[in-house]
């Protein structure tokens, strides 16, 4: 398109030539409506990238925070006192070395949970009873007190902060003289601070890990008297512990004695109720008696049985002799034996000399004859033996019977005398019994009395000292490096924490991620600052005056992108506002005219702000009449045109401000001014309003309702987030198409990963563009 002077054809600008009546547009979202985007970002993610901008944005406030509290951290740790730490070496044995068996606690001590047992010490050494001890015997009463009242410098106002918080937190209001009566006794009641608990805040007792080792140590101001406590208190605890065991000991004895009296008592009180019984029941040496009794029965018993097996014999033997002929007993006569013998003799005689003599020879009827003799005398002599067997076999069997009897009467006797002995032995064997009962136990609590006795004399300890404490020869704390490490790592975390918080509070748009997540409209171009240029030059006219610059190729981009922002392409009458003053909305608009001019098109921008008009400065034009002339009637549009030093730019100036814009806005005057856009016989290929704020003014919304498309313009980190939303929701309410939002003002990195201003906006050969241009 070649250039055309606007005064060359001043029919071209006619208003009463084919304008469209404002009647007859309908108010209904034009065709440039943006298109629907959707957010597929998940905002419980975590951006990394986004953390670290905001770590970038905010290092100031980091810097300054970690510097603070390293410098506090110094400043604390040089005000406070050097406390060195000395340290002593205990071996504890869970069971001790006893030097005799019968030790006081070797029958009552069971198998010993070391955990138990070792927690237990360890408590012991930082009982108040070992403090106390220590502190008597060291004398360490005026040290405490001294380090109890000594106070750091910052305790005064430490001390003024509490006392407002108890006083704001006691206050009655409707009876204060209750309060003073009331905190006085109550505060009477309260106990003091022991010196234990203050001499026990300076000792640290430290188990060696899976070993019987304790380290005990204390610190102190002074490294001597740091050394010495420890000692002091290595060698009270195991004195504490020996006179804990002397103590068990004279327990044990003092109670074994007291049971000792006590069983002597029982034992001669039992002793005297048996003599007593003894006594009524005219029993004498009961046991001896019973003990005769009871052998002589078995005696009775024994001889009753043979008396009975004799009885027996004899009995069987007389009725035998009775029932028999002939009786051993006679058969076992000497005198019938010799007889006999005497009778085979001669019969051997007689059969030998038969042989030489016959029966009648008179040797023969001699021989004969002395036999029958001794036949008659063998008969003589049994006859008399066997009534004289008979008679001592009835003799015996009597005797046996008579014997038995007398043995079974004794019997009969002795076991009613061992039965009465025993009925009168019940009650006494009893109380025999508690007499040996109290006697063996007596004779055990004696026995025992006298082993504890011994075994007192002879007590063990089961802890010992490995290492002395030595005088330390180094600061323990205040650790400086370690102080000042914690320092720096929390001056980092607080600094971040506050960096994160202030981000949080703060609610200006710093991204373009920021502008597309309030508006959910696209993006359609980011201006950077000027930079060291904007000082020497004028920032809405940097595309003109620098083309080469990062601002101009914003703008040129923006450009671009509203080519491509709708299916006709960029919009002809094109609305552009901010959500509040000085967020460059007028530079905006000079800008992207400019740039569109460059493109070969034929631009006209409008100063539609009636309030605080700034195009006329920026072009140094004449502003006596313009824009509020033609609303009103007074002049029409070739008359308020004017043409700039930019070619193909032509300039409305708002003309001398009026009371009412609103009104003015609203009239139909406005709307035959968009409709001359769509007119054939407009020259203008785009129209470009610079209209006021949203916020607090209608202006800009009356406008964009009547134009094709409404550009928002946002500053960044001057725009704040809600603002930005309300402006955008009472553009949409006023029917406005926004078709998308510019970011003005941006600096860095500002839209993400994607742009960097000060390298990609001047890519390429500076000193070729710049001839070129």
């Amino acid at each position: 398109m070649t250039h055309r002077d606007i005064h060359h054809d001043p029919e071209e600008l006619n208003p009463n030539r084919g304008l469209v009546p404002v009647q007859q547009r309908a108010l209904v979202p034009t065709h440039y409506d943006a298109p629907n985007r959707n957010d597929d970002s998940d905002d419980d993610e975590i951006d990394l990238r986004e953390l670290w901008s905001v770590i970038k944005r905010r290092k100031g406030t980091i810097a300054l925070i970690f510097v603070l509290v390293t410098m506090i951290s110094l400043l604390v740790t040089l005000s406070m006192t050097p406390i060195y730490r000395a340290g002593v070496t205990l071996e504890i044995n869970t069971e001790e070395k006893r030097v005799l068996d019968y030790d006081v606690e070797a029958g009552s001590q069971g198998p010993t949970d070391s955990k138990d047992f070792y927690q237990t010490q360890y408590e012991l050494l930082k009982s108040r009873s070992l403090a106390d001890r220590v502190i008597d015997r060291m004398k360490l009463e005026s040290r405490l007190k001294g380090e109890e009242l000594e106070k750091p410098f910052y305790a005064d106002t430490l001390t003024t902060v509490k006392s407002w918080f108890n006083f704001s937190g006691n206050t009655t209001g409707d009876n204060p003289d209750s309060l003073d009566s009331s905190t006085p006794t109550m505060a009477s009641k309260l106990g003091e601070r022991p010196l234990s608990s203050i001499f026990l805040n300076n000792v640290t007792v430290a188990p060696v890990k899976n070993s019987k080792i304790v380290t005990v140590h204390y610190d102190d101001p002074d490294p001597e008297m740091a050394a010495l406590v420890a000692n002091a208190l290595a060698d009270n605890y195991i004195d504490m512990n020996l006179e804990r065991r002397a103590g068990s000991t004279d327990y044990a004895k003092k109670f074994l004695e007291e049971q000792l009296a006590q069983t002597k008592s029982k034992l001669e009180e039992s002793e005297s109720k048996l003599v007593q019984y003894a006594k009524e029941k005219s029993i004498f040496n009961t046991d001896d008696k019973t003990s005769l009794v009871s052998q002589k029965l078995q005696g009775l018993s024994a001889a009753l049985t043979e008396a009975e097996k004799e009885r027996i014999a004899t009995e069987s033997e007389f009725k035998q002799a009775q029932a028999s002929k002939s009786l051993n007993r006679v058969q076992s006569s000497s005198v019938i034996q010799q007889l006999k013998t005497s009778k085979a003799k001669l019969q051997a005689d007689y059969q030998e000399k038969l042989q030489i003599y016959k029966p009648d020879y008179p040797l023969m009827q001699q021989l004969q004859q002395q036999i029958s003799e001794l036949d008659q005398e063998i008969q003589r002599e049994s006859s008399l033996e066997k009534s004289t067997a008979q008679s001592a076999l009835q003799s015996d069997y009597m005797a046996a019977k008579q014997k038995e009897a007398q043995l079974k009467a004794e019997v009969e006797k002795y076991k009613l005398e061992l039965l009465s002995s025993q009925d009168k032995s019940i009650g006494y064997n009893t109380l025999q019994r508690e007499v040996e009962t109290n006697r063996q136990l007596y004779e055990g609590l004696l026995q025992r009395v006298k082993e504890v006795n011994v075994a007192g004399l002879a007590n063990t300890n089961n802890i010992s000292i490995v290492d002395s404490a030595l005088v330390p020869y180094a600061v323990h704390k205040p650790n400086t490096r370690l102080n000042l490490a914690l320092g720096a790592v929390l001056g980092l975390f607080l600094g971040a924490v506050v960096a994160f918080m202030l981000e949080f509070l703060d609610d200006r748009i710093k991204s373009t991620e920021d502008l597309e997540k309030v508006l959910s409209l696209p993006v359609l171009g980011v201006a950077p600052t000027a930079g060291k240029d904007g000082k020497q030059n004028n920032y809405a006219l940097m595309t003109v005056e620098k083309p080469t610059s990062a601002v101009a190729e914003a703008f040129r981009s923006l450009r671009t992108n509203l080519m491509f922002a709708t299916r006709a392409g960029a919009p002809r009458v094109m609305n552009v506002t901010s959500c509040d003053a000085s967020e460059g909305k007028s530079s905006t608009a000079i800008n992207l005219a400019t740039a569109f001019a460059q493109a070969g098109k034929r631009v006209l921008l409008i100063d539609a702000d009636l309030r605080k008009p700034t195009l006329h400065k920026h072009f140094k034009l004449d502003n006596s009449k313009g824009l509020s002339h033609y609303l009103i009637g007074q002049e029409n549009l070739h008359d308020i045109t004017q043409a700039s030093f930019i070619p193909e730019v032509y300039i409305i100036p708002s003309g001398p401000l009026t009371p009412n814009p609103v009104e003015l806005l609203s009239s139909e005057r406005l709307g035959e001014l968009v409709a001359f856009a769509d007119a054939p016989e407009c020259t203008f290929d785009i129209i470009i309003i610079d209209s006021p704020p949203v916020l607090g003014l209608a202006d800009a919304l009356v406008i964009g309702n009547r134009t094709h498309a409404t550009l928002l313009v946002a500053a960044w980190n001057q725009s704040r987030k809600r603002p930005v939303q309300a402006a955008f929701q009472r553009l949409r309410q006023a029917r406005n198409n926004v078709i998308g939002v510019v970011m003005t003002k941006a600096k860095g990195n500002t839209s993400g990963a994607y742009y960097n201003y000060d390298y990609y906006y001047t890519y390429g050969d500076k000193k070729a563009l710049a001839s070129k241009s």
